[in-house]
């Protein structure tokens, strides 16, 4: 879903921005300086500082633009979605696929993005938990990309057990699964062979990771529903340690008999982009999709 923040009468003038940075790249800590003495040129209020201490300050803030690449965006992403906060992504290397503009564009579209004439676009994400019995182990945590249940310990086939609307799906045996939003589908997804879904849908996307079958395939099913995913074994001895991860970031380890809840979390995030680059000119752009 796209709307025009300028046409939106409830949503306030850009007044105030918090500064999301992965300080561990020196040339996103270089553009830092860079953006906040802009923001304030323009008469921005600017906050940066840790996540912890922006948390604070989010209901304030107008705008969150996160400068470093799409693994900051993501950070950015969990951080800002329960506030319902726009957030900007400004990329200062790498692919950077989720970053409304370039670090190198953003003198040429800083007027643009401050006025509202940049679209803000609705992505839902993932909420997810786990639990083995009447025992809560992970979650709720959200997730923009994907949550991945992979075999953890060593390189061997684990089973999954699927269902979605209290319905059986299927059984999976191989390394693991990706359970991905539409906005996910570019990236792990992708890689296992998944198809590109456009980020308007409201979907999920199941992709086996190397699993041990031809014939189990990518599975794209409705967000309407929750999908849950059951750690299982072929064998009364097997004991592997699994992993669960979203946006191959947060995650813990899981045993057999554990339970994944995976639906769509209630808020989306708001994420500006640029109205005169669409996603298909991104996907073209970014990851040479349909080049010969």
């Amino acid at each position: 879903m796209k709307t025009d923040i300028a046409a939106r009468a409830d949503e306030p003038s850009i007044r105030s921005a918090i500064l999301f940075y992965n300080e561990q790249k020196p040339e996103a800590v270089r553009w830092l300086r860079k953006v906040q003495a802009l923001l304030k040129a323009r008469g921005l209020r600017v906050w940066m500082g840790s996540p912890a201490t922006l948390r604070e300050r989010l209901p304030m803030a107008d705008i969150v633009v996160a400068m470093g690449g799409d693994g900051t965006m993501l950070r950015a992403a969990r951080l800002v979605a329960p506030r319902s906060v726009p957030l900007l992504g400004i990329n200062t290397g790498g692919l950077g696929f989720l970053s409304g503009t370039d670090a190198q564009e953003l003198n040429r579209h800083i007027g643009t993005i401050l006025e509202g004439r940049f679209v803000l676009e609705e992505r839902w994400m993932l909420s997810v938990e786990a639990t083995r019995g009447a025992r809560k182990v992970f979650g709720p945590a959200i997730a923009l990309n994907d949550c991945v249940i992979r075999c953890g310990d060593q390189a061997r086939a684990i089973t999954l057990q699927a269902s979605c609307a209290n319905l059986f799906v299927a059984n999976y045996f191989g390394d693991g699964l990706i359970l991905s939003t539409p906005t996910g589908s570019t990236a792990y997804a992708l890689a296992a062979g998944g198809p590109v879904v456009d980020p308007r849908l409201d979907a999920f996307l199941i992709a086996p990771i190397c699993p041990h079958t031809l014939t189990q395939r990518p599975l794209i099913l409705p967000a309407k529903e929750p999908v849950v995913v059951t750690v299982s074994r072929r064998q009364p001895q097997e004991n592997p340690q699994i992993l669960i991860s979203l946006d191959g970031q947060v995650g813990c380890s899981l045993r057999v008999g554990s339970q994944v809840t995976i639906r769509r979390y209630e808020k989306p995030l708001k994420l500006l982009v640029n109205p005169k680059r669409s996603y298909f000119q991104v996907l073209r752009s970014k990851l040479k999709w349909g080049e010969r």
